[in-house]
């Protein structure tokens, strides 16, 4: 069985709103290889599926770099890659089952800005869990899924060959219990995931609107406010970026509205991350949801019914808790400030309005503090 090393001539990823592709790179053909070098070589990392042509793309990074450590895993693999290697899909299957299988598995949902990536962190130290934040092979399921109409029993197959070289075997850490955290739209794979492997735990990290609205405002204007975004690019923007149709929910803001503000983009992008969650639980997926503010400020509490859930050891919560004092986006554009801070950021009354009456038109959430089911009370 034969891969094929490629040499990287240019980097030309320009938005992170798109998946993780091996049109990120230009590319020479290099050496030819054995293909079992991406089952046994550490440094070689699961990138991007390419079904148009047939083939799984791995990046090679330094030895020293530890993914698991990584606010975005897909944004370390591309910054960090020294080259690439082309395996066949079919290989690629074949070695995958050569692989540990996933036993234990924690999934983290989430809207973004909702702690979830501290709470990748805070899985990340123990001992016995490996936890890996936004790898971009796994969310691009939403697009084999929705967009490209590939079968349920291919896709869970895949899925599982995927996840098996996620988390081959590192120097690193020999973990018994395996998590992943995905962007938003990944919520909608939840019951892909959920079928494939049925001793799963998932988490649904959220916020309310106002706090999410605030902190990502507060990283969207840092150069200015941006321009605003006409409708029918908001549509397409979000079908290219997460399959889904956002049409219905345009319906809820202000009549006359023909380009989205930042606040209303936002709040928009907010409804349609809680709807995906909505859509998974009226289906009966299980699911423990842990609001933003009640794990930054009950942060034992919390935590302790986060690991009680997840079968992992209560004993190791103290320890686990000094995940809380460092910037869990550190050396990304989703820095922020201290996160025991919170944002300093404060949205106007009249912007508050705004986002209230833009809810208010919506079927179901119709406030900025709504509840979804399953959520941890404390």
């Amino acid at each position: 069985m034969q891969a094929q090393y490629l040499d990287i001539s240019a980097r030309h990823r320009r938005s992170t709103d798109l998946h993780a592709s091996l049109a990120d790179f230009s590319v020479t053909p290099g050496e030819p290889v054995g293909a079992d070098i991406a089952r046994t070589d550490p440094t070689l990392s699961l990138y991007c599926l390419d079904l148009a042509r047939q083939q799984a793309i791995f990046v090679e990074l330094p030895p020293e770099v530890d993914l698991a450590r990584a606010p975005l895993f897909y944004l370390a693999q591309y910054s960090l890659a020294r080259r690439l290697l082309s395996v066949p899909l079919s290989t690629f299957r074949q070695l995958a089952r050569e692989l540990p299988a996933v036993e234990q598995l924690i999934m983290i949902y989430m809207t973004g800005r909702s702690g979830s990536t501290l709470q990748h962190n805070l899985l990340n130290t123990l001992d016995g869990v490996r936890s890996f934040s936004e790898p971009d092979v796994v969310a691009h399921f939403v697009h084999l899924r929705c967009a490209e109409g590939v079968p349920e029993a291919e896709l869970r197959e895949l899925l599982d060959s995927t996840l098996r070289f996620l988390f081959k075997p590192t120097p690193f850490k020999a973990p018994s219990v395996l998590a992943l955290k995905l962007r938003s739209e990944g919520t909608q794979l939840m019951e892909l995931v959920q079928e494939s492997f049925p001793q799963i735990r998932n988490l649904f990290s959220y916020r309310d609107a106002f706090g999410y609205v605030r902190s990502f405002y507060r990283i969207l204007t840092r150069d200015g406010a941006p321009a605003p975004v006409p409708m029918d690019r908001l549509v397409a923007r979000f079908r290219r970026s997460t399959t889904y149709d956002v049409t219905s929910l345009l319906a809820c803001l202000d009549p006359g509205a023909a380009a989205l503000s930042t606040l209303q983009y936002l709040t928009v992008t907010w409804m349609a991350s809680m709807d995906w969650y909505l859509a998974q639980q009226a289906q009966g997926i299980p699911a423990l949801a842990v609001r933003y503010d009640d794990l930054n400020g009950r942060r034992e509490q919390v935590v302790g019914a986060m690991f009680q859930y997840c079968g992992l050891p209560t004993a190791a919560v103290p320890r686990a808790l000094g995940a809380f004092a460092r910037d869990p986006h550190a050396g990304t554009p989703l820095a922020g400030g201290d996160p025991g801070q919170g944002d300093q950021l404060q949205l106007t009354e009249e912007q508050r309005e705004e986002i209230r009456r833009i809810l208010k038109r919506h079927p179901r959430i119709q406030a900025p503090d709504f509840v979804v089911p399953g959520t941890l009370q404390v």
